[in-house]
């Protein structure tokens, strides 16, 4: 055990904390969750993460853990071909083909799509999928017209939803089962999503910006990827890739796609700027003009490896900080565009304020650890307006805000717990305060917009939020047994299992039980 875990709060106690704050900030009692959806959340005498994960705080370090061609560049020139005319990295090697989820598996774990391939699977469900035990019956049952959110004991229960059928895979089972809605084939699936089959019950839509990998041109894969804040997805493999899987990443994190390319990451989420559900961020170039000047931090005790990856962390830290002034900036505008109340508007535009002192912040930091000043270049805002509708922005802030917020406050607040490096703390003990002010802006905002909509949007919406904590529930249950670095952990970075547990609770601990408080409660059509 490490000198100072025993002192720390338990990740569920700090899950529980941010639950009820956010509860009381919409008017809820804690209770109106019910219970179910937060089962073992509050135990403080175990371990503080879900289902048997280590905590965040583990002992194990490496100082000498492995690192990518040594300081890596902000700006994605890493690749994967290797630098001097060096032999290519195999983008598969030793492919097999899974007949269940009919994709192509490479021997370094990544999956892709050779063809789009109709998912097979027992029609209907077996009876007893999802259903089996441990369920209370608190919201479950039949009903008809059954929502997404709707709890359920069998296969029946989701019967009006097409191709319905009682998912308890939620956590591995840790969550009371759900109904979910499948799909054949991608034709069954959005505009940039395709259908990823699942072989007992029906495939999932997740978003895709290809179909199969000859969409993606000569020596390159149509492959499963991470996102920025846990939404996987599948993207056209690039030159600019700096991995290809998290394993490539060591304590770097995860390997997530963000928005160019993929990329190690463990920064916090924060608010992402999305266009066509991809988030947008802006490269890091040599500036001293976004820095904040009052932070110092101590390189007492670091290796020349371990301070580049702090400069990488926080530079990427300052790149997601800096992409939510645009994602605040955007819903400022959508916000005036709807009529929103005013006090709605006033929150963003502090939220906003804060997102731009987080990123000086994160720049100082970054360009401390790095000996060099950093900041961000321009933002690309092409198409950032695409669709004004109540029912766009809603989804909208559902996944940057309901979600990545939420995510976003769990790990600064996780981190600074953690954290030793005394501008380190203050920093993240900031971000905490401030990410939590804004889920609490995305949450009311949220039921603001069902108040405004008719009963086929709030189903809508229902369906897209159980989407959405679908798409980051399976990121965060990815295998991942590296354990952080204690002395990177003292200046802010979270890696490996830790980083998965903090996603895991702040998903199934906060945003799921909030969610389903909100689309219990009743809200009308307006007259």
């Amino acid at each position: 055990m490490s000198r100072t875990q025993s002192s720390r709060t338990p990740l569920s106690k700090q899950a529980g904390i941010l639950r009820s704050s956010l509860l009381l900030s919409l008017g809820l009692s804690p209770l109106a969750c019910g219970g179910t959806a937060i089962t073992g959340a509050e135990s403080d005498g175990g371990s503080s993460s879900q289902a048997g994960a280590p905590s965040y705080g583990g002992s194990e370090s490496f100082a000498g853990a492995t690192y990518r061609a040594g300081a890596p560049s902000y700006g994605g020139s890493i690749s994967l071909a290797g630098a001097g005319g060096a032999t290519p990295v195999p983008v598969c090697a030793s492919p097999q083909f899974n007949p269940i989820t009919k994709l192509i598996t490479c021997a370094n774990g990544l999956r892709h799509r050779e063809l789009g391939l109709t998912c097979s699977y027992t029609q209907p469900p077996p009876p007893d999928a999802g259903g089996g035990g441990g369920t209370t019956g608190d919201g479950a049952g039949g009903e008809a017209g059954a929502v997404e959110f709707d709890r359920c004991q069998k296969n029946a229960d989701c019967a009006s939803l097409t191709r319905g059928y009682c998912d308890n895979s939620s956590f591995g089972g840790f969550e009371p089962p759900v109904c979910r809605s499948g799909c054949l084939d991608d034709g069954d699936c959005g505009y940039k999503q395709i259908c990823i089959c699942d072989g007992d019950t029906p495939g999932r839509c997740v978003s895709s910006n290809c179909q199969v990998d000859s969409d993606c041109g000569p020596n390159a894969l149509c492959a499963e990827t991470g996102g920025l804040c846990g939404a996987p997805s599948f993207q056209c493999t690039s030159s600019l890739d700096e991995c290809l899987t998290s394993a490539d990443c060591g304590t770097q994190g995860t390997c997530a796609f963000n928005g160019s390319y993929r990329s190690c990451n463990n920064a916090v989420c924060g608010r992402p700027f999305l266009i066509d559900e991809t988030p947008r961020m802006a490269a890091v170039e040599a500036r001293a003009d976004w820095l904040d000047a009052t932070l110092t931090s101590s390189m007492h005790g670091l290796t020349p490896v371990q301070r580049a990856q702090l400069a990488a962390h926080w530079a990427r830290l300052g790149q997601l900080e800096h992409a939510s002034i645009a994602a605040f900036a955007r819903f400022n505008l959508q916000l005036l565009s709807l009529g929103a109340p005013s006090d709605l508007v006033e929150a963003c535009n502090r939220a906003l304020a804060d997102e731009t002192a987080h990123a000086r912040t994160c720049f100082a930091l970054a360009s401390a650890y790095g000996g060099t000043p950093v900041g961000p270049a321009r933002l690309d805002i092409t198409h950032c307006f695409e669709d004004t509708s109540l029912l766009a922005i809603a989804k909208l802030v559902l996944r940057e805000g309901c979600i990545g917020e939420t995510v976003a406050s769990l790990e600064a607040l996780a981190a600074a717990e953690v954290a030793s490096d005394r501008a380190v703390k203050q920093a993240l003990t900031r971000i905490a305060r401030d990410e939590l002010t804004h889920a609490e802006l995305a949450f009311n905002f949220l039921r603001w917009a069902l108040s405004q909509s008719s009963a086929e949007e709030r189903h809508e919406l229902a369906r897209e939020a159980a989407q959405q904590l679908a798409d980051f529930e399976s990121d965060a249950r990815t295998d991942d047994r590296s354990r952080m670095d204690d002395r990177l952990a003292a200046h802010g970075l979270i890696a490996g299992e830790a980083l998965r547990a903090i996603h895991w609770a702040a998903v199934r601990d906060v945003t799921r039980p909030l969610l389903a408080a909100l689309f219990d409660v009743d809200t009308p059509s307006p007259a």
